[in-house]
């Protein structure tokens, strides 16, 4: 299998937590085939190994292509994750794993204990294996971005690797933001003219309640999709789009308890958020019936997350009284409506 990096136009980032990966696996076929999605491997949820979440994804890409990392949040880490962090012999362990699992797409793994030497030998020969494809991802931008332009100039070839400079949560720093993803590009270009890079970032809040509008009794509001916008101030011919999915950049512990009836419906700009508070699981019922009489244009979407809605509008609620299953659902319908923004934009750029 042969695969060019620009050839694609949107690149999603997941983590192979249950509901993310539910929400990604009920795209539809052909939406999936258009997508290399970026997955970070974890333990999610804690658990003694990796099997169950690498299980989950390889059921849930096939035999696709797809980008791997390794999460470096420290909670969701477990003994066999750190071995495959371990940068002795050149990351021996990480180009192992890789080895079996032919589709995979590995990330690059850069920690601060390991050499410029290390990285470059790792990545020289994980670019020799299965698709000939690597990633970076840059979320440090004072200390990654010479490593990656050091490790890049070792390859064979440039085009061989993704560059993902991960600009987490933006909501609130999108200005820094902007200036940082500039700076960084404008020195990856400077070195390496031809290099393949991306953008990632998120604009969905760890809590929906400052957006809640009081003129509805805090029960509905709008959150707009802020990652156009930094693509935008960028510039869309400096890197390909991407986002974190509709999922916060942080992953928070559940507290456990009852959760508020709640339902996040992302549009093409922006998140639909209906509430009911006070209301059981039942209370879905309620909330799905209000988004489907504000939106209509559910009804008419071939989206598995917008069909979940339906159903649920028509009082169909089994399996959807929790949290998770609408996370999967608002996922679902994200990357299906950025995927449809992309192409299109794409479209528009080449006349």
């Amino acid at each position: 299998m042969k695969i060019k990096f620009d050839d694609f136009s949107y690149y999603p980032a997941l983590r192979t937590r249950p509901a993310e990966i539910e929400g990604y696996s009920e795209l539809r076929e052909l939406t999936k085939n258009k997508l290399v999605p970026i997955m970070t491997l974890g333990a999610w949820p804690k658990a003694e190994g990796l099997a169950e979440s690498i299980g989950k994804l390889i059921s849930a890409v096939g035999d696709r292509p797809c980008i791997v990392d390794l999460t470096r949040e420290s909670l969701y880490q477990n003994n066999e994750l750190k071995n495959l962090l371990n940068p002795d012999s050149n990351f021996k362990s990480w180009c192992d794993f890789i080895k079996s699992h032919s589709n995979f797409i590995p990330t690059i793994q850069i920690v601060q204990e390991a050499k410029q030497s290390q990285i470059i030998r790792q990545t020289r020969l994980l670019e020799t294996i299965g698709l000939n494809k690597v990633a970076f991802r840059i979320t440090d931008y004072t200390n990654d971005t010479t490593k990656v332009i050091n490790a890049i100039s070792a390859m064979d070839s440039p085009e061989n690797a993704l560059i993902i400079i991960d600009a987490g949560y933006i909501r609130e720093t999108m200005a820094a933001s902007i200036a940082a993803c500039v700076a960084a590009i404008n020195e990856i270009r400077d070195e390496i003219p031809e290099a393949i890079i991306t953008i990632i970032s998120t604009s969905y809040p760890s809590t929906v309640t400052p957006f809640l509008d009081v003129n509805s009794d805090r029960k509905s509001g709008i959150i707009n999709i802020l990652e156009r916008e930094l693509h935008q101030a960028i510039g869309v011919d400096a890197a390909i789009y991407g986002d974190h999915s509709s999922i916060h950049s942080k992953v928070y512990v559940a507290t456990g308890g009852k959760y508020t009836p709640q339902i996040e419906y992302p549009l093409f700009d922006a998140w639909a958020i209906e509430r009911r508070p006070g209301l059981d699981g039942d209370g879905y019922i309620e909330t799905a019936k209000a988004l489907t009489m504000k939106y209509p244009e559910i009804l008419d979407e071939d989206y598995w997350g917008s069909k979940k809605i339906i159903n649920v509008a028509s009082g169909n609620n089994n399996g959807m009284k929790v949290r998770s299953k609408w996370i999967a659902a608002r996922v679902n319908i994200h990357i299906e409506k950025q995927l449809e923004l992309s192409v299109m934009d794409a479209l528009d750029e080449d006349f």
